[in-house]
């Protein structure tokens, strides 16, 4: 009268009986159907999911974690276990990592690391910012610049791009090469640029910036026109690669050239 116990008697107490039954090797059919299908809400989440996941047969939860899904639970939890599921049986995890808002991104991005490291970047970028040491990590380990360049174009966030662009980062050229590549031409917001360059001025790249100014001014983007970014690429050539200057005065049309011819006149260039 097992099933008596769990739905009438001490539903709470369900997680310990399920691991129990797990040990003594009771038939899955039984535990979902007699056990779980009757418990229903009754059992608390998170201690089932303790007690299954140590054993190692989380999946065994799935039709009754949906079941609660279905009813509009939000307990991360049952949104954390659901995900592991998906993952491990390849149940389109993708879109339901991008869709699912209640799974906690932490818990669910270092679960995917040795699995499937895209899958832990979409988790962690889902965070939007409190995983970001995460998703530097596991995008530097595995080789996924391009995406770590587009999340740090996206993001916005100066102490991101700092560590990104940090002297003691060993993969900063490998990002740098995919944010003028690549995430930053494929821009279409200002605001993104505008984080851009203000990051590799703060980080004094100046011949970075050259690379990444003459990928987005001369090469029909969105923002070739933009008289600033033309100033500013002309000034940083002065300052860091004089042998570009000439170039840049006959190939741009908007810059601000008596301001320019100043700056390049007096000390230290006397150009």
């Amino acid at each position: 009268y097992i099933e008596v116990y769990v739905t009438k008697v001490n539903p709470l107490n369900c997680p310990t009986v399920v691991g129990t039954l797990i040990d003594r090797d009771c038939s899955e059919d039984y535990i979902k159907n007699n056990i779980l299908g009757n418990v229903r809400s009754l059992c608390p989440v998170e201690p089932l999911v303790d007690a299954v996941e140590k054993r190692n047969r989380l999946r065994l939860l799935q039709p009754w974690l949906e079941a609660r899904l279905a009813e509009g639970n939000q307990e991360p939890s049952l949104h954390n276990a659901l995900a592991k599921i998906y993952i491990d049986s390849n149940k389109d995890p993708e879109n339901f990592l991008k869709t699912d808002s209640y799974y906690d991104s932490a818990v669910v991005g270092a679960y995917c690391e040795d699995r499937d490291p895209h899958l832990a970047y979409i988790a962690y970028k889902r965070a939007w910012g409190t995983c970001d040491d995460q998703l530097l990590r596991v995008t530097n380990n595995n080789g996924l610049f391009r995406l770590q360049a587009r999340y740090l174009v996206e993001r916005q966030s100066p102490e991101l791009w700092a560590k990104a662009l940090a002297d003691d980062n060993q993969y900063r050229r490998h990002v740098i090469d995919q944010v003028v590549s690549t995430a930053l031409p494929e821009s279409k917001n200002a605001d993104e640029v505008t984080a851009a360059v203000k990051a590799f001025i703060d980080a004094d790249l100046p011949n970075e910036l050259i690379e990444l100014l003459e990928k987005i001014v001369l090469h029909n983007s969105d923002f070739s026109d933009n008289r600033t970014l033309q100033n500013l690429l002309i000034l940083t050539a002065i300052k860091a690669d004089k042998s570009r200057v000439m170039d840049y005065v006959h190939r741009l049309d908007n810059y601000d050239g008596p301001e320019i011819a100043l700056i390049a006149m007096g000390d230290p260039y006397n150009l």
